[in-house]
């Protein structure tokens, strides 16, 4: 089994990396903040990003914003300049299709590396037991030859067309689950400032046919947000962040729909 290199440990990468180590892939990490408690003989933790691209030639990016992306990828010492000839670069982060084949164009035309945008959406069980969706853009012969790494963590990898189609589908899956939170939220207010009681108020929701994610799903978060004390900073920068996101993929084709625009008053709760 080939090394593969990891790059960044929040919350999905951790659990990422979790299944992997898990599943006696050799994992080479950086991270120059988060802090896990990952313990194992096939597990390596880098203090540059040169280092972790020198150990591995199958590459997962997971970090959070377009400028760590870049930064990580196109630095003189960064992965793109570090890693072997020919390496596969997997970016998990949540980008535009139009941003995604820019990036393949620099990664592929420059250093000869291959580039696939692998979005990523939580399933039913746990991240780290492999219980997640990838929707991956590229050649077919790419994911093809990717698709052994990808199912070591992943239970569902998709190959959804060429590049910039994983991140299509991972805006469009977005667009919906923001838009049924949204919905979902104001009809349990709504019910709620009626008098019924929120137990059987959900119970019955979840058993009937205005059911979703968002309502099977229903948490210490939003309940926060209909009893009006807000989300934390960060699930309203990541939430704000995707939703214009798909508002600028949407925009492509025309005049944005109606349902994604209602989908940005969600904001004003959180």
């Amino acid at each position: 089994m080939s090394d593969i290199a990891l790059y960044g440990l929040g919350e999905m990468g951790a659990d990422i990396a979790r299944c992997l180590l898990g599943r006696e892939a050799v994992l080479h990490a950086y991270d120059p903040v988060a802090e896990v408690g990952l313990k194992a003989p096939n597990y390596h933790r880098h203090t540059t990003v040169e280092e972790a691209a020198r150990a591995a030639s199958t590459h997962l990016v997971v970090v959070k914003r377009l400028q760590d992306v870049e930064a990580l990828l196109f630095a003189n010492s960064g992965l793109c300049a570090s890693a072997p000839p020919r390496s596969l670069v997997v970016l998990h982060t949540t980008l535009t299709p139009d941003t995604v084949r820019q990036l393949r164009e620099r990664v592929s035309g420059t250093y000869g590396h291959t580039l696939l945008d692998a979005a990523l959406s939580r399933r039913g069980g746990p991240v780290r037991e492999g219980s997640l969706s990838l929707f991956v853009g590229g050649e077919e012969a790419e994911v093809a030859a990717a698709r052994p790494t990808l199912e070591l963590y992943s239970d569902n990898v998709v190959h959804t067309g060429p590049t910039g189609a994983g991140m299509t589908v991972k805006l469009c899956n977005n667009w919906l689950l923001y838009s049924n939170r949204h919905a979902a939220l104001q009809a349990i207010r709504t019910g709620r400032e009626l008098g019924l009681d929120h137990d059987v108020l959900l119970q019955a929701l979840t058993s009937s046919t205005g059911s979703s994610w968002a309502l099977n799903h229903y948490s210490e978060l939003d309940e926060a947000i209909v009893t009006g004390q807000g989300a934390p900073p960060v699930m309203r920068e990541r939430t704000t962040s995707e939703l214009r996101m798909a508002r600028d993929m949407a925009s492509t084709t025309g005049e944005v729909p109606t349902s994604l625009q209602e989908a940005f008053a969600l904001l004003d709760g959180m």
